[in-house]
């Protein structure tokens, strides 16, 4: 009986030691970061709602400790930044001209974890699928479309501190 004890206690020991060193590696997979997710915002013309939504993205983003890729595209590209919308994206402290408008290639939406389309963007073809976000006239209503971004950035903030894989974000 002695004998038995001795095997039991030393395949105990193995068993426990060998446990040992796996805690280790899986609490470093448990505590690694999330891979950065890539979004695309798309709209109408790329230099308004996709390009203030993508900057302030970016801003939110690094605030939170979240690790985010993004873009900015537009259907059709062309400059719609009047002179009172430069001037108040100038005093919250958003430069919209470090990038040319980019137009939409399908190559954007198959890259892209999370589409996000604003207005009539949303019904092209490509961007089946993609979420469509209201937000108010940047131009017309400066401050209702800086709440409601904010909002909407807000969850989406909140969604990907979870690190979602990219096979659940893909919603096409």
């Amino acid at each position: 009986m002695a004998r038995s004890l001795t095997a039991h206690h030393i395949l105990t020991r193995r068993t426990l030691g060998l446990g040992l060193l796996l805690v280790p590696t899986m609490a470093s997979a448990q505590d690694a970061p999330c891979a950065p997710i890539s979004v695309l915002f798309v709209c109408q013309a790329g230099t308004v709602k996709s390009s203030i939504a993508s900057e302030t993205l970016k801003r939110r983003a690094t605030e939170a400790g979240v690790q985010v890729r993004v873009s900015s595209r537009g259907i059709h590209p062309e400059d719609h930044v009047s002179a009172a919308l430069a001037a108040n994206l100038k005093a919250d402290g958003l430069y919209l001209g470090r990038q040319p408008a980019l137009r939409l290639s399908k190559a954007d939406v198959a890259t892209a974890d999370i589409v996000i389309a604003f207005d009539k963007a949303v019904q092209a073809p490509e961007l089946r699928g993609a979420r469509s976000w209201d937000i108010p006239s940047w131009n017309a209503d400066y401050e209702g479309a800086k709440a409601a971004l904010s909002a909407q950035l807000d969850r989406l903030i909140a969604e990907l501190r979870v690190c979602p894989s990219a096979a659940v974000n893909k919603e096409r």
